[in-house]
């Protein structure tokens, strides 16, 4: 069984050429009820004990393979992309990524 994220829940919606919608998330496969990161932790925790596949925006790119290309990017539950997603998001040829639910 799978589920969200004790920390926050986070959604990243790419919006391709074509009109789709590719949606990511950092669901866990071994969701924690407390999330066992302490202030100042990596993200090694959400691997390792949460079995996450990886954050949002990582997921997203990760389905949308070669459709990411030209695509949006809309993150939503969280205030920022962290360096790693960023170098996922635009090295796969994302346009722009942008806070809040596509239009």
């Amino acid at each position: 069984m799978s589920g969200p994220c004790a920390k926050v829940t986070t959604t990243c919606t790419l919006v391709t050429i074509e009109g789709e919608r590719i949606i990511g998330t950092n669901w866990c496969a071994t969701p924690q009820e407390v999330c066992p990161r302490k202030p100042g932790d990596d993200y090694t925790a959400c691997k390792t004990i949460c079995n996450q596949a990886g954050h949002a925006e990582e997921v997203a790119v990760l389905l949308a393979g070669h459709n990411a290309h030209g695509a949006r990017a809309f993150l939503e539950g969280h205030t920022y992309a962290c360096m790693a997603c960023q170098h996922a998001l635009f090295g796969a040829g994302v346009e722009s990524l942008s806070l809040g639910a596509p239009r």
